[in-house]
C-alpha cells in the first residue's frame, strides 16, 4: 500500500518521494534526498470542514506563525482526492517542521513560556482571519464531546459530573478576547522545537473554543506524561502554568475575570480524555484499561484536580494580565 501512495505522491506533487513509511493508519512519512514530508490520508471530516482547516493552517504559516507548511499539488490544490485502499479519501502533504519532539525532562518553565507566546500570536492574529470560519465547528458540536453517547449509562455519578461541567462551560460568555479559532489539541506530542523555531502540528482537531483551553491542554499533558515524579507535582504544575500564561500575556490579553475558569478548563480536558478512552478503548477492556477507567472515574467524581489548581495559582495568573477592558461579542 505504501508503494501505491508513493506512486500517487509522485504523480500529483513535485516533491518526488523515494520512500514512504506508515506512521499511523492515517499518517505517513515520506522522504527524498533533501526533505522529509508527512502525508495525511483520511476522511475524518467533510470536504468543506477539512478545506477550512487546511486553509487556516496555510494562512497561519503565511503569517509566520507556528504552523506547518502545506505542500500544494501540481494542480495548485492543498487537498487532493485519491483512491486508496479501495476507497475515495483526501490527501494533504506537509513539509516536516524544523526541530524535534523534545524529551519529557525538557518541558519546564522556559519552554512553556515559548509555547505560550506562539499560542498567543495565533489567537490574536486569527481574530483578523477572513477565511471560512463557519465550517470550523464549535468545540461542543464535535462527536468526541458527545458524552451522552460515549459514557456508559451505568456511570451515573460521572455522567452527572460531566453534565455539570459542560453546562458551566457552555454558559461562559464568549467574547473576542476569550473565544475563537483554536488549535484544540496542543498536547506535547503536537509541538516540534528547535533553538529558534516552535511549531504546532496536527491542526486536524482545530475548532472554535475558549482560548484558555489551548493553554490548559499542554499543561495537562505535562502533568499526565512529563512529570518525572521528583519533587512536588503541585509546584511543577504551578511553574509551567505560570510560564505558559506569562508567554501568552506577552502577546495578547485575557479579561482577569475569565481566569477564574482555569480550573473548569482543566476539568473539561480531564473528562474529554476520559471520553476518548471510551471511544478508542478495547471492546472488552484489558486489566490495565479498567485500572485507568477506575482512576479517571475517581478523579472526575472527586474533583481531585482542585488540589493542584489552587486559588493561589489563579491569583498569580490574574496578575499577569492588565485590568479588564471593554470587549466585543465574538462572532
Amino acid at each position: 500500500m505504501e508503494q501505491r501512495l508513493q506512486q500517487l505522491l509522485n504523480e500529483l506533487y513535485e516533491i518526488k518521494c523515494d520512500q514512504v513509511k506508515a506512521v499511523t493508519n492515517e499518517m505517513f512519512a515520506c522522504r527524498n534526498e533533501k526533505e522529509c514530508y508527512f502525508v495525511r490520508v483520511t476522511n475524518y471530516k467533510t470536504a468543506e470542514e477539512q478545506q477550512a482547516e487546511v486553509d487556516w493552517t496555510v494562512w497561519l504559516y503565511e503569517q509566520g506563525l507556528a504552523a506547518p507548511k502545506v505542500i500544494f499539488s501540481k494542480r495548485d490544490l492543498s487537498i487532493e482526492t485519491i483512491t486508496y485502499k479501495h476507497k475515495t479519501v483526501r490527501m494533504v502533504v506537509y513539509q516536516a517542521a524544523l526541530g524535534r519532539h523534545v524529551q519529557k525532562s525538557e518541558w519546564t518553565g522556559p519552554l512553556f513560556e515559548r509555547l505560550g507566546k506562539e499560542i498567543g500570536k495565533i489567537h490574536v492574529m486569527s481574530q483578523a482571519y477572513s477565511g471560512n470560519k463557519t465550517a470550523i465547528k464549535d468545540w461542543h458540536v464535535n462527536d468526541e464531546y458527545n458524552w451522552t453517547k460515549h459514557i456508559p449509562k451505568e456511570e451515573k455519578a460521572v455522567r452527572a459530573t460531566i453534565a455539570e461541567i459542560f453546562r458551566e462551560v457552555e454558559e461562559l460568555p464568549k467574547t473576542k478576547e476569550t473565544y475563537g479559532l483554536a488549535h484544540g489539541d496542543v498536547w506535547l506530542e503536537n509541538v516540534v522545537v528547535d533553538k529558534t523555531n516552535l511549531t504546532l502540528i496536527d491542526y486536524q482537531d482545530c475548532e472554535k473554543h475558549f482560548y484558555l483551553f489551548d493553554l490548559i491542554v499542554p499543561v495537562y499533558s505535562a502533568m499526565e506524561y512529563s512529570f518525572d515524579g521528583k519533587g512536588s507535582i503541585v509546584e511543577y504544575v504551578h511553574e509551567i502554568t505560570k510560564a505558559i500564561f506569562r508567554g501568552y500575556a506577552s502577546q495578547c490579553t485575557l479579561p482577569p475575570a475569565h481566569i477564574d475558569h482555569v480550573l473548569l478548563m482543566f476539568r473539561l480536558k480531564e473528562v474529554a480524555d476520559y471520553m476518548l478512552m471510551h471511544i478508542y478503548g478495547s471492546d472488552v477492556p484489558t486489566e490495565e484499561e479498567e485500572r485507568l477507567f477506575n482512576l479517571y472515574r475517581l478523579k472526575i467524581e472527586q474533583n481531585q484536580i482542585r488540589t493542584i489548581v489552587t486559588e493561589e495559582l489563579i491569583v498569580e495568573l490574574k496578575a499577569l494580565f492588565k485590568e479588564e477592558k471593554g470587549v466585543e461579542p465574538s462572532s
